[in-house]
């Protein structure tokens, strides 16, 4: 298998401070049994439960983190107008520490369960 990328959706803060997003792929090197990344250091995991209501209003990202949806769907919609449907398969990350941030929506009926990976600041993605 050759080496490979995988999507993750980078959500940032503009110079205009409007959140934005994009995808980065992240590099993935071959193995036996498929691909995997480099090891992302970081502080821990948290496994949070989102009500399919949930409608936050703007807000920054406590952090810099990984977040991955295991169960359910979401929205994450930033500054710029752009919205991210978020579902298991899909990972984003969450950079915008400072401006007007991004929403936060439930979809669907069924709660959302995701897995948040705080990363260290000198933690590189690519």
């Amino acid at each position: 298998m050759a080496d490979e990328t995988f999507d993750v959706w980078r959500i940032y803060t503009g110079e205009d401070g409007k959140s934005r997003m994009e995808p980065i792929g992240i590099p993935l090197g071959s193995i036996p049994h498929g691909a995997v990344s480099k090891l992302l250091a970081g502080p821990g995991v948290t496994i949070r439960r989102m009500p399919a209501s949930l409608k936050a209003e703007w807000h920054n990202a406590p952090r810099r983190q990984l977040i991955a949806t295991i169960i359910g769907e979401g929205e994450v919609e930033t500054g710029d107008g752009q919205v991210l449907v978020t579902r298991p398969g899909v990972i984003t990350v969450v950079e915008d520490l400072e401006g007007i941030g991004h929403l936060t929506r439930g979809r669907g009926t069924e709660d959302r369960i995701c897995l948040f990976v705080p990363l260290n600041e000198d933690t590189k993605l690519v």
